[in-house]
């Protein structure tokens, strides 16, 4: 009797552990443990082309086309797993005459917030390069200036997606996606030139990259979406191609290595592959014009995208989402395959 006691005992003082243990296991098998995970679409409504950027008071910002394209909705969340809840302020309103506002990017330079967009006047062929500056870089969800066109010496050609590049020498160059004469259509080209300031464009245009691989022509003969990624003294251009209607278009990427001239294109190499297609068994498709960041605390990165569960419907399916990314033995950015709006992913790290 005495044996069976302390072993009654044992198992007294054993149980309520042995109850936490089974219940914590119920808790993590129901979802607990998966509040550390997310979802794609980071958004429930349409979000093309999304461009993220962290500033240093922790905050994520995303300008969204708004106002039946004659306006910029500026978004800031600490999620960047999710922008359902985002605060939103409208900052920028297109000006009398002038609309469907496309791909508004914001830049933190020089002390200094920009937010870059292109515009037209109802008429496609008449879209070019428009920003506007924060009156205050503190607070970026308050006053912009009036939109400001970005003159291009030499030509007057159509021009969207523009983006910046601030090189190691401390020189800004603008890139742009364009076309070669002014009724050309297509195809489009990735352009570059040399920036005075923010705001100004003091050198005439170079051409950087045609659609000459047949994966850049689907749809249409086009490059567009110009993303700079910098890594390990590297400079690499992440680029959008083929039609960003149809189910492949993707990303492709060029780069330039020890500080040489930008404005030389002899100086870029080119990958011949995309590094980012559609995903057919997760039903993703149309994936690109891309974006980066890092998650809360820094130590990972992540690329912000649209693509379309059902690429039939076109542009009106694309919704943002983001994949955590890393880079291979060269520095060269390594992406992994799109996950499908099943695919439970983990949250950037440091996320709350």
């Amino acid at each position: 009797m005495g044996i069976l006691k302390q072993v009654l005992q044992i198992f007294c003082i054993l149980l309520p552990a042995l109850i936490l243990t089974a219940d914590t296991t119920t808790l993590l098998q129901n979802g607990v443990a998966q509040a550390n995970t997310f979802h794609n679409p980071i958004f429930s409504e349409s979000w093309p082309d999304p461009y993220c950027f962290i500033h240093s008071d922790g905050y994520y910002y995303m300008p969204r086309r708004e106002d039946d394209r004659r306006g910029i909705g500026l978004f800031r969340t600490r999620t960047l797993s999710n922008w359902r809840n985002a605060e939103k302020a409208v900052v920028v309103r297109a000006p009398e005459g002038l609309m469907s506002l496309w791909a508004p990017e914001i830049h933190f330079i020089n002390g200094n917030l920009y937010l870059y967009y292109a515009m037209d006047n109802g008429d496609n062929a008449n879209h070019r390069m428009y920003v506007s500056r924060a009156l205050n870089p503190s607070n970026p969800m308050g006053g912009w200036t009036e939109a400001k066109r970005l003159v291009v010496p030499g030509d007057d050609f159509w021009a969207i997606d523009a983006t910046v590049l601030q090189y190691g020498n401390g020189q800004l160059y603008l890139i742009w996606s364009g076309w070669p004469t002014l009724n050309a259509g297509f195809p489009q080209n990735i352009y570059i030139a040399r920036l005075c300031d923010p705001e100004t464009i003091c050198s005439e245009r170079v051409l950087l990259a045609e659609p000459i691989y047949s994966w850049e022509q689907n749809g249409a003969a086009l490059l567009e979406g110009p993303q700079i990624l910098n890594n390990a003294g590297r400079v690499f251009l992440i680029y959008s191609a083929s039609g960003s209607w149809t189910a492949d278009y993707t990303l492709g990427f060029m780069g330039i290595d020890n500080l040489a001239d930008p404005l030389n294109p002899n100086n870029w190499w080119r990958h011949n592959q995309p590094v980012f297609w559609r995903n057919d068994e997760q039903r993703v498709f149309g994936v690109g014009h891309a974006s980066f960041t890092t998650s809360p605390d820094g130590t990972e990165n992540w690329i912000v995208y649209h693509a379309m569960e059902n690429f039939e419907l076109g542009w009106d399916n694309r919704t943002a989402r983001i994949e955590k990314f890393g880079w291979n033995p060269d520095n060269s950015p390594a992406f992994p395959r799109p996950s499908g709006f099943n695919v439970a992913l983990q949250v950037p790290s440091g996320e709350q």
